[in-house]
């Protein structure tokens, strides 16, 4: 195949390109322009037989580069390209309208592509109708508040409604991957997913809720699937780690091989309250203090919940390499060198 790949330098794209790769395909990355190519192929390329071509733009600046990518000829695109910070306007700009300029101009080709793989987010879901012990799997509903959430899942939320408009009006050939958190060497494991981190301070939100994650190859093994399974299009797939642990396991071992982080430990049952008395705080001061926790926000992130792989594995033929212990060790012996790194580097 010759497939088209969004953020393939990002820490997702880099392992799904070489995979790709090694799998014999043509592979065709846009890169933005003064980006370290020689670094980019040297990680990437390895021994696959496939071929790597280095397109240089950007989704915000495109029509440079698609007169090249057109003639390329390829026939799937992989979108794993997203913003990951900023505020609203600057979340929406670079992932919502990007996406949907992107989608007009694929509409352009001489030949349609055959698939166009998105790469969205678990933080999609709405879970205010779910009970605690519940089951997230694909048969939730985007969440019907987005406006609620914090400007990156708002962003993500409007990012996938704008793939599947897309479907519905022009017929985009589409398949949704929802990632859990990606981790994995080069990024690490400690996510909000397990409470708030203020310097050397973690604040624990509840404990026991498991953890969705997924390992950085575990992912790009089900995105490479999903460009190449014939019959799955108009179709979304979850894709998480087995074994998935609790939030205060993966905080031990983060303080026992890492780093000594103080914790304040908030229980479950307080979070609702705390939550509420933050919202009640905001309106008191007229917006002077924002509302960095709401009721909404913190059950989407912390309730108890249990998630499911199973549709990935049964329609995909995806299965986990990467045992989660395994790869949280991996981690976090990542994390434990950068750590000490930088204090070399301050020493």
């Amino acid at each position: 195949m010759k497939i088209l790949v969004t953020g393939g330098s990002g820490f997702l794209g880099k392992r799904l390109v070489r995979r790709l790769l090694g799998g014999g395909n043509d592979v065709y990355c846009l890169v933005r322009p003064g980006s370290d190519t020689p670094s980019f192929r040297a990680a990437v390329t390895g021994d696959g037989p496939g071929r790597l071509h280095v397109v240089h733009g950007s989704l915000n600046r495109i029509d440079a580069a698609f007169d090249a990518l057109a003639v390329a000829g390829c026939d799937t695109v992989i979108h794993a390209a997203a913003a990951m910070g900023g505020g609203a306007p600057v979340l929406f700009l670079n992932n919502v309208v990007a996406l949907r300029e992107f989608l007009a101009l694929l509409r352009r080709l001489p030949t349609p592509v055959r698939r166009f793989v998105h790469i969205s987010s678990l933080g999609i879901y709405g879970t205010d109708h779910l009970r605690r012990g519940d089951t997230l799997d694909e048969t939730c509903p985007l969440d019907p508040k987005p406006h609620e959430r914090d400007p990156y899942s708002y962003s993500k939320i409007a990012q996938e409604q704008v793939a599947w408009e897309a479907r519905e009006q022009h017929g985009l050939p589409l398949v949704v991957i929802r990632p859990g958190v990606i981790y994995g060497p080069g990024r690490g494991c400690m996510s909000n997913r397990i409470g708030l981190r203020v310097g050397p301070l973690m604040v624990r939100m509840g404990g026991r809720q498991q953890l969705p994650y997924t390992h950085v190859d575990n992912c790009a093994a089900a995105v490479a699937l999903a460009a190449s399974v014939e019959g799955i299009e108009a179709q979304a797939f979850n894709v998480l780690d087995d074994g998935l642990p609790q939030a205060r396991r993966v905080l031990a071992r983060y303080r026992g091989e890492v780093e000594r982080l103080k914790v304040l430990p908030v229980p479950y049952w307080a979070i609702s309250p705390l939550s509420g008395a933050c919202e009640w705080y905001h309106r008191w001061s007229e917006g002077q203090l924002p509302a960095v926790l709401t009721r909404y926000k913190s059950m989407a992130l912390w309730k108890r919940l249990k998630y499911s792989n199973d549709k990935a594995k049964r329609v995909l033929g995806w299965a986990p390499q990467v045992a989660f212990d395994d790869g949280l060790r991996q981690t976090l012996e990542w994390s434990r060198r950068q750590l000490e790194s930088q204090e070399s580097r301050a020493a």
